[in-house]
């Protein structure tokens, strides 16, 4: 990706989140797309893209939020990084095995920011609280999980080779069989 580019997309990743998917919530809820877009980095293109995204996003996002200074910095850099790691492991899962693993992901990613800003206490961790997380999750997933399909069209490889056993065919090209 070049450098233009990556500068675009980080100066347009916090203006899309606060404006345009402002507008789509689903349940009240709008979706982390800065968390979506470090995934799908480390995902597609390894731990040091994600890593590195996600501490740069992380820090845009910290920069613009008035809550603790640090947390999306951290949290979104260890996310990036583990999918990274995440991606280059579980490759050639079903897709089923991604959604399981974005969900889980997005789901500790939420909860650890939320145990970090209003503490340990569960006493005010309400089931509404709970309930916004799985939704967020959800949405998170299902966004994920489109861009990594898309990235995969637009790069030629193909469904059938990293989309896991949903998308594989029975036969192996070139070989007739």
């Amino acid at each position: 990706m070049r450098w233009f580019y990556r500068v675009l997309i980080f100066l347009a990743i916090i203006p899309i989140q606060a404006l345009l998917l402002e507008k789509v919530r689903f349940a009240g809820v709008k979706p982390d797309f800065p968390l979506v877009f470090v995934f799908v980095q480390g995902w597609v293109w390894g731990e040091k893209a994600g890593l590195y995204w996600g501490l740069a996003l992380g820090g845009l996002v910290d920069l613009f939020s008035i809550g603790a200074f640090g947390v999306s910095f951290a949290l979104k850099g260890a996310v990036g990084f583990l999918s990274g790691i995440l991606g280059k492991s579980f490759l050639h899962l079903s897709l089923q095995s991604y959604v399981i693993i974005f969900l889980l992901v997005s789901i500790l990613h939420d909860f650890t920011g939320s145990f970090y800003v209003h503490g340990i206490g569960l006493e005010t961790f309400r089931a509404v609280r709970v309930g916004e997380i799985l939704i967020r999750a959800i949405y998170n997933t299902l966004l994920s999980l489109g861009c990594i399909l898309f990235i995969w069209g637009k790069r030629g490889n193909g469904l059938g080779e990293y989309g896991g056993a949903i998308f594989s065919s029975r036969k192996k090209p070139g070989t007739g069989a």
